[in-house]
């Protein structure tokens, strides 16, 4: 597995973390139902929990179902509906709601009220660097990487955007 350098994308993670940083209750919005959040920022619609995971109550119960990229595609397709095209984010809208300020206090590097019960896990993306490899964002500490297209990952889907 490759990781892009610290130097790079780190620090610019950790300026976007910066700049949202106490604007996250304004940021995401919940759909009624809990199960989404919009992101003003981007205008893009997040599931809220990670595939596997359901929405109850304030949080997201059960466990992350994790695969290999190509059958994260395939779960973003099964799930789509004329009414809702789920996708795959590519890696700049996956690091997009990363929070090194969560990551620093020892949870998952995202926004927990948007994001609840978020695992800290690798996140796959559909942006490829090569043949065979894919981009993941890692929540444990909001880094971006490269892995074989068959190696496990967890997954959040995203609509709207691109």
């Amino acid at each position: 597995m490759h990781r892009v350098p610290v130097h790079t994308l780190g620090f610019c993670l950790l300026l976007l973390s910066l700049c949202s940083a106490g604007f996250a209750q304004e940021r995401f919005t919940p759909s009624a139902d809990g199960q989404e959040v919009t992101d003003s920022r981007t205008g893009l619609v997040w599931r809220r929990c990670a595939e596997g995971m359901v929405f109850k109550g304030k949080t997201c119960t059960g466990q992350a179902t994790f695969f290999t990229q190509p059958d994260a595609a395939a779960r973003a397709k099964a799930a789509s509906t004329p009414a809702a095209e789920w996708r795959l984010p590519i890696l700049k809208e996956l690091s997009s709601i990363v929070s090194v300020r969560e990551a620093e206090e020892g949870k998952a590097a995202i926004e927990p009220n948007a994001f609840p019960a978020t695992p800290v896990a690798r996140f796959w993306t559909s942006s490829s660097t090569g043949p065979g490899y894919f981009t993941f964002v890692g929540f444990s500490d909001g880094s971006a990487g490269e892995a074989p297209r068959a190696t496990s990952a967890a997954v959040r889907l995203v609509r709207g955007g691109r």
